[in-house]
C-alpha cells in the first residue's frame, strides 16, 4: 500500500455522541421494539449508566453491564452441568448450526485475511463489517454470500493494557460475524428478524433462559458508517452486538442515509466458552493447547483461590472505563478478602503469560497473512506486541527456561492446534521463524541512534514523558516501550496502548482530488485490452477540456474509444500521435476519470472546442514504448513470483512502477537483500521466462476468482466492481490487475536485476530492466568487461584479482599521499611563519579543500600570533586561514567572483575554534581569526592571486 496524506476527523467516540440524543428519544424509530415486546422484554433505563435497556424480569434492576452490575456473576456459575464443557471450536460450530438453519439462513463462509489490502484507510480487519467495506457497503460489490456468517479473525491494539485481566480483552480474536445486506430491491431481514434469531441461539442453541438476557440499547460507528445497535448481556458478559448500519458518515461527523441497509453482528467467539463452562478466566479456554505448553514449560500454576474470587471483579480493571486504576485495585483486593501486595504477586505472573499468548496468536496471524514487524504503518503494531513479549519473556527470566528461540517458537505450533477446529490446518510457512528471529535479535540490539534520540529528548523534558512523547519514542524512532521504560527508569503508563490507538483514530485519508467532471460522458471503449497490439486506430472526439493544471490551455482530448493505455497500475501511459484532420498533434500525456480517458496533446487546440466534437480522428500509438512497458509490466510479475519463491510467503508486493528506462518492485521483506539473493532472484525470473508460460488475460466474477486463487489476487489492493481483469501466467502468479501484459513469458526477452535497497523498515525495493533496455545494459556491461581486459593486457578470469590488487595498491599508496600531503602542509606553514609578507598565496593540486579543512585550523594559533594568512587556490575553490579578520574583504573578493558566477557565489567562515593540544585535557580555544572557505566557483586564478598580492600577499 502506497501511503497517503492524512487529515483531522472527528473520532469514533465524539460521532457516536453526536448521535446519541436523536436516537435515544426515539426508540421506536431505531431500535426493534416490536420483537423485543413480542418477546417478553420491557424497556427501562439503568440507574447506574442511564442507557435504556430491555429486560425479561423485574428482578433485572441494572442493564446487565458488569460496569453496572458489579461484577461478572457466571464465574464458578456456569451454563454447562454435570461436567460438560465447551472448547473453543464447539462454540463456533453451534453458532454455525443455528444461523445457517434459522427461519431465514445465513450461509457460512470462511475468513477473510487480516491484513486488509481492499481498504487504504485501515491496515488490519478490526471487525467482520471490514471485511465487506466499502464496495459491498456502496453497492458497488456484490457480497460472496447474503444474509452471510463469518468466524473472521480480527486486531485491535487499542486494548493492550487490559489484556490478560478483564478475560474479555484480545489485541487479536475471532469475531463471529452476522452482515446482512438490504438492498432497494432485494431484502433479507433487519432489525426485527436480527434480534430474534440472535435470542434464538441464545435460549434454543447454548440453553440460556431469556431472564438471564438484557438487550441495551446503544449507538455505533466505524469504517466511515453510523447506526443503532443493540448489545446484548448475560450475567455481567456482553456476549455481542448487532449493528445496524443506516448512515454515511464523513470526518465532520454529518451524515446521510446509506440506500443500503446492513446488519453488522459482532459477536467476540473467546466469550462464549468462557461465559458457558464458569471458568475464572477466558485465556485457559481460548489457548488451550499453548497454555497448556507454557504453563509446564514456565512451572506457573495459578492460584486457583485468588483466581476464583478475582475473576468476578475483573471487569472492573478496564483502563478506559476505570477513573482510578490503583483505587479499583485495591477495592477489588478488600473484595477478595487478601492484601494488594499477595493479590497483585499471584495475578502478576499469571497476567503475564496470558500476554505471552495472546500477542503470540496476533502476530502469527498477521504474518501468516501478509504484515511484517516494522515502523511503517500496521507493522509497528505487530513490532510492538511482539518486543513486549520479548520483555516480558526476560523481565521474568522466562527465556531461558523456556529453550531459547526454540522453545519459543513452539508456542505458534501450538496456537495453530488450538485454531484448527475453527480454521483448518495451516500451510507451511516458511520463512515464518526466520522473521520472529530477526527482529529478537534487533529488539536484543536496540540501535544506539534510537537510544540517542532518546535521551536528548529526555533531558529535554526534564526525565519526564508524556504519553504523546512515548507515541513519538514507538512510533518514530522505533523504540519499544519496555526499552524506554529501561533507559529512563519510568514506568509504562498504564493507557500508553489506549491513547495511541484513540490519537490514530482520529486521522482519516482524504478522498482523491478530481480535477475533471467526465460523469456526463460515456465510457471510453477500451482498445488496449481487446489487442494490445494494435497500434493504429480511428476514434471520434466527444469533448475538449481545457488543462486546470496549465492555465486552462486547450490540450485535453476525449474520444469515444481510445488504445492509449493511461498511467494507472503503476504503469506509465503511452504516447503518441493524433492526426485531426490535416493537422498532427503530439499525445504527451493519458489519463483515466472516471470511466474516460483524457489525452494531453501538443500544441493546444486553437479555435471553439465545439467545433472539434464529431470530428474523426486518426491516432498511432508509438509501438517502441508500449513493447518496452508492456515488457515492464509483464517483468513484475515475474520478478515477484520469483521473489516469492525465493524469499517466501511473506513477500507481498508494496508497489510497483513500470517507466521506460527502469521498472522497480517494492516488496515486504524483513531485512536488506544480499547481493547472491539478488541474483537468484534474477536467475528464477529469467527461468520463468524461458519456460515460454503462456500468459492468459480474461475478465472473471470477483466472487469466483477469490473461491478460485484467494485474496493473493489483490497485490494492489481491491478495486470496485463485481468482474476483475485476471492475469494468469500458467503455474507462476495469478493477480488481479490493469496493464498491457505480454502473450507468453518469453516476449520479455530477459530480465536483468540493476539493484535493491531496503527503502523503510519491511520494505525493499527492486530495480530491474527487461527487454531492450535489459539487452542495452548487458552490452554495455560486456564492452567494459572487454574494455578492463585491454587496458590491463589480461583475460575476464583476471578481473577479480587484478582489480583487488589495485585496490589494495591504491589504497596503500592513498594513506601515503595523504601523510606526504599533510607534511607539504606542515612545511607550507613554516615558510609562511618565516616569510617577511603578510601572508602567502599557494595554487593548490588538491581536487577540493577537504585537506585544509581536516588539517589547517590546527596552525590557527600560530597565525593570529604572528599575524600571518595563508590562501590556497584550487581548481575551484578559495580556501584562506587569516590570523585576523581585517586581512580580507570578503564581500570584495565575492564581487572579484561574482561575473564568472552569475548564480551566486557560497562562502562558508568561521572565526573561532576549539583546538586538541596534545599533553592537555582542555582543549585550547583560538578567536578573532577568519577562516574562508569558497567552494564550488569559477574562478581566475591570476585575477585571485593578484588580489591578495596586492594586499600584502606574496604568491609561493
Amino acid at each position: 500500500k502506497e501511503n497517503t496524506e492524512e487529515i483531522s476527523c472527528l473520532s469514533v467516540k465524539e460521532i457516536k455522541k453526536l448521535a446519541r440524543p436523536e436516537f435515544r428519544n426515539n426508540p421506536d424509530k431505531f431500535y426493534p421494539v416490536d420483537t423485543l415486546t413480542k418477546l417478553g422484554f420491557s424497556r427501562n433505563e439503568c440507574p447506574k449508566c442511564h442507557n435504556f435497556y430491555w429486560r425479561a424480569t423485574e428482578t433485572r434492576d441494572t442493564c446487565g453491564d458488569s460496569n453496572c452490575a458489579g461484577s461478572y456473576s457466571f464465574i464458578n456459575n456456569g451454563f454447562l452441568k454435570d461436567g460438560k464443557q465447551m472448547t473453543y471450536a464447539d462454540a463456533w460450530k453451534g453458532f454455525e448450526r443455528s444461523f445457517t438453519s434459522s427461519r431465514i439462513p445465513c450461509t457460512s463462509i470462511p475468513r477473510y485475511p487480516i491484513v486488509a489490502r481492499w481498504r487504504n484507510d485501515v491496515d488490519f480487519t478490526a471487525a467482520g463489517i471490514y471485511c465487506f467495506q466499502p464496495y459491498c457497503v456502496t453497492g458497488e460489490l456484490d457480497p460472496p454470500a447474503n444474509p452471510l456468517i463469518q468466524p473472521q479473525f480480527c486486531a485491535r491494539f487499542n486494548d493492550l493494557d487490559n489484556i490478560g485481566l478483564t478475560g474479555r480483552h484480545y489485541s487479536g480474536f475471532i469475531m463471529l460475524g452476522i452482515q446482512v445486506f438490504n438492498y432497494p430491491n432485494d431484502y433479507k431481514f433487519f432489525k426485527e428478524e436480527c434480534v430474534e434469531f440472535n435470542f434464538n441461539w441464545l435460549t434454543q442453541e447454548l440453553g440460556i433462559p431469556k431472564e438471564e438476557i438484557t438487550f441495551v440499547e446503544d449507538v455505533w460507528a466505524g469504517g466511515g458508517n453510523l447506526g443503532p445497535s443493540i448489545e446484548y448481556f448475560v450475567r455481567g458478559l456482553e456476549v455481542g452486538n448487532m449493528v445496524f448500519m443506516q448512515y454515511k458518515t464523513f470526518p465532520d461527523g454529518s451524515r446521510e442515509e446509506l440506500k443500503i441497509r446492513i446488519i453488522d453482528t459482532g459477536i467476540g467467539l473467546e466469550r462464549i466458552p468462557w461465559l458457558m463452562n464458569g471458568t475464572s478466566t477466558s485465556y485457559m479456554v481460548v489457548f488451550k493447547t499453548a497454555y497448556e505448553y507454557l504453563s509446564n514449560k514456565l512451572e506457573l500454576v495459578p492460584d486457583q483461590d485468588i483466581w476464583e474470587k478475582f475473576g468476578p471483579y475483573s471487569s472492573q480493571l478496564d483502563v478506559d472505563e476505570a477513573e482510578d486504576i490503583n483505587k479499583t485495585w485495591q477495592q477489588i483486593a478488600d473484595l477478595v478478602g487478601k492484601e494488594l501486595a499477595e493479590v497483585k504477586s499471584q495475578i502478576s505472573p499469571i497476567k503475564d503469560m496470558y500476554i505471552v499468548l495472546d500477542h503470540t496468536r496476533t502476530v502469527m496471524i498477521t504474518i501468516i497473512d501478509g504484515s511484517l514487524p516494522s515502523n511503517v504503518g500496521g507493522g509497528g503494531n505487530v513490532r510492538n506486541i511482539l518486543r513486549r513479549v520479548f520483555a516480558i519473556m526476560h523481565k521474568n527470566k522466562w527465556w531461558d527456561k523456556l529453550g531459547g528461540m526454540q522453545g519459543f517458537l513452539e508456542i505458534f505450533e501450538h496456537h495453530k492446534k488450538d485454531l484448527e477446529g475453527i480454521f483448518g490446518q495451516f500451510k507451511e510457512y516458511k520463512s515464518f521463524n526466520e522473521v520472529i528471529e530477526v527482529e529478537y535479535d534487533r529488539w536484543n540490539n536496540t540501535d544506539e541512534t534510537m537510544k540517542t534520540n532518546l535521551q536528548k529528548l529526555l533531558k529535554k523534558r526534564k526525565g519526564v514523558l508524556s504519553l504523546n512523547d512515548w507515541d513519538l519514542c514507538m512510533g518514530s524512532y522505533g523504540i519499544p516501550a519496555d526499552t524506554i521504560s529501561a533507559i529512563s527508569g519510568l514506568e509504562i503508563p498504564t493507557n500508553l496502548y489506549y491513547y495511541i490507538a484513540e490519537k490514530k483514530d482520529k486521522l482519516t485519508k482524504p478522498p482523491a482530488l478530481v480535477l475533471y467532471d467526465t460523469t456526463h460522458l460515456a465510457e471510453t471503449e477500451n482498445l488496449y485490452y481487446k489487442n494490445h497490439l494494435g497500434y493504429d486506430f480511428e476514434a471520434t472526439i466527444v469533448d475538449v477540456f481545457l488543462n486546470v493544471s496549465e492555465s486552462n490551455r486547450q490540450n485535453i482530448v476525449i474520444l469515444d474509444k481510445s488504445a492509449f493505455y493511461p498511467t494507472s497500475g503503476g504503469q506509465i501511459h503511452d504516447t503518441g500521435k493524433l492526426f485531426i484532420g490535416d493537422n498532427q498533434f503530439r499525445v504527451t500525456n493519458v489519463e483515466k476519470v472516471g470511466k474516460s480517458v483524457l489525452h494531453f496533446v501538443e500544441p493546444s487546440l486553437d479555435g471553439d472546442k465545439d467545433a472539434y466534437i464529431g470530428k474523426t480522428v486518426m491516432a498511432q500509438v508509438d509501438e517502441d514504448r508500449r513493447n518496452q512497458l508492456r515488457s515492464n509490466h509483464t517483468g513484475t510479475h515475474i520478478v515477484f513470483a520469483a521473489c516469492r519463491k525465493v524469499l517466501g510467503p511473506h513477500v507481498w508486493q508494496n508497489g510497483a512502477k513500470k517507466t521506460l528506462d527502469m521498472a522497480h518492485l517494492d516488496i515486504t521483506h524483513y531485512k536488506s537483500l544480499s547481493r547472491e539473493q539478488e541474483l537468484e532472484i534474477e536467475n528464477e525470473a529469467n527461468r520463468i521466462i524461458c519456460k515460454s508460460a503462456k500468459i492468459n488475460k480474461y475478465m472473471m466474477n470477483k466472487s469466483d476468482a477469490e473461491k478460485e486463487y484467494g485474496f493473493s489476487l489483490y497485490q494492489g489492493g481491491i478495486v470496485p466492481g463485481n468482474e476483475l481483469r485476471i492475469v494468469n501466467i500458467d503455474g507462476v502468479d495469478t493477480e488481479a490487475c490493469c496493464g498491457t501484459h505480454c502473450d507468453n513469458t518469453s516476449e520479455v526477452g530477459w530480465v536483468k536485476m540493476v539493484k535493491s535497497q531496503r527503502i523503510s523498515d519491511g520494505i525493499v525495493r527492486l530495480y530491474y530492466i527487461t527487454n531492450e533496455r535489459a539487452m542495452d545494459i548487458m552490452n554495455k556491461e560486456t564492452v567494459l568487461l572487454q574494455d578492463l581486459c585491454k587496458l590491463w593486457g589480461i583475460d575476464q578470469t583476471q578481473i577479480l584479482t587484478t582489480a583487488k590488487r589495485f585496490f589494495d595498491d591504491y589504497k596503500r599508496l592513498s594513506t601515503l599521499t595523504k601523510k606526504q600531503d599533510v607534511r607539504l602542509l606542515e612545511l607550507q606553514i613554516k615558510c609562511v611563519l618565516g616569510g617577511a609578507a603578510s601572508g602567502a598565496v599557494i595554487e593548490s593540486d588538491q581536487e577540493d579543500p577537504t585537506l585544509y579543512f581536516s588539517y589547517l585550523k590546527q596552525y590557527a594559533g600560530q597565525l593570529k600570533d604572528a599575524k600571518r594568512g595563508v590562501v590556497f587556490i584550487g581548481p575551484s575553490f578559495i580556501f584562506g586561514l587569516f590570523g585576523s579578520k581585517d586581512m580580507v574583504d570578503v564581500e570584495e573578493l565575492k564581487g572579484l567572483l561574482a561575473a564568472a558566477n552569475p548564480d551566486g557565489v557560497n562562502v562558508i567562515t568561521a572565526d573561532k575554534f576549539s583546538l586538541k593540544v596534545k599533553g592537555q585535557k582542555k582543549p585550547v580555544q583560538v578567536d578573532d581569526v577568519l577562516q574562508v572557505s569558497i567552494p564550488g566557483v569559477k574562478l581566475d586564478k591570476e585575477a585571485v592571486t593578484k588580489y591578495f598580492c596586492d594586499h600584502g600577499f606574496e604568491q609561493s
